[in-house]
């Protein structure tokens, strides 16, 4: 291999988005609860030797490298990895412009979840060459693409879509179809994943892990509203189809792996959800388990 292009795409601390906007803030947190204001300035102080030590294992190697805060959404095509240091959220943030490219994440902190991340940046280095040698393991992740009025969303969806009302206190009003299945429902919306998202927020909702080369699609309907005695045959399932909603909501949207991504819905409105055509090549993935897909029917 010539000598490859890097691209290193890092994340603020809580403490530098704060201070930008409101120098104050902080002052007053460290008056008002010490221990979390502390926090704070760890995860800073670990962010920012992470990203030091980054860029340093990566200029002892002679390699060329970019860097680019994670907001800056340009293209990544036109490097061989793209380093995304920061957590899970940063990594996320950073899978939405990635086809077809190895992402490797590190995480810049202890306070971090780094359930993707390949290493720390102790470990980066070492990570590094093995990719350079061509030995670290890539897995690829299985995606979802999101479609409105039929026309399909740029961003691929590596964790969970989230649809529902736009103010969280308000019910979910749609029409849920799973394969030959039609429900309404009245509920606090729908989460929709992924096998690697299915120990995310959707497992937190009562859903199941799905190993994460599992190329179904899980859904767990939230707080479904039950009238009369017929039960619910959609509130929660995994599909191997993809599943479609018709919204019955002036204002509703839909989240895409967090709330960054947000898609406004309205009345009439229909999205489909199916599974992205690219993969994320995700580098040097600790998490696999070993146990086998499950293979049983819709109903989990």
């Amino acid at each position: 291999m010539s000598t490859p292009r890097l691209l290193v795409v890092y994340k603020k601390s809580q403490l530098s988005l704060f201070t930008e906007k409101d120098p104050g803030v902080l002052e007053q947190l460290e008056q008002r609860d010490p221990a979390f204001h502390a926090r704070f300035i760890q995860a800073h102080d670990e962010n920012e030797a992470s990203l030091a030590d980054v860029q340093a294992a990566i200029e002892e190697r002679g390699i060329s490298a970019d860097i680019r805060y994670r907001a800056e959404r340009e293209s990544t095509q036109h490097f061989d990895l793209i380093v995304s240091v920061g957590g899970d959220g940063t990594l996320l943030d950073v899978s939405h412009a990635v086809l077809n490219r190895p992402l490797m994440g590190v995480n810049s902190s202890v306070l971090s979840v780094g359930h993707f991340c390949a290493t720390d940046a102790r470990g980066f280095g070492a990570a590094l060459d093995r990719w350079l040698l061509g030995s670290a393991p890539e897995t690829p992740m299985n995606r979802l693409e999101v479609s409105v009025n039929g026309v399909a969303h740029p961003t691929p969806v590596l964790n969970e879509v989230l649809f529902a009302h736009s103010c969280p206190a308000a019910t979910s009003r749609y029409t849920l179809t799973v394969g030959d299945e039609s429900e309404d429902h009245k509920s606090s919306g729908v989460w929709i994943a992924t096998g690697a998202g299915s120990t995310a927020a959707i497992r937190s909702a009562g859903g199941a892990l799905m190993h994460p080369a599992d190329p179904r699609i899980q859904f767990v309907v939230r707080e479904p509203y039950r009238w009369g005695e017929t039960p619910l045959m959609l509130d929660r399932g995994i599909s191997e189809s993809p599943l479609y909603l018709a919204c019955k909501m002036r204002a509703a949207a839909l989240y895409l792996d967090g709330h960054r991504e947000q898609l406004e819905l309205t009345l009439g409105d229909r999205f489909s959800v199916d599974r992205h055509a690219s993969p994320l090549r995700l580098v040097g993935f600790r998490h696999l388990r070993t146990q086998a897909p499950r293979t049983a029917g819709a109903r989990i």
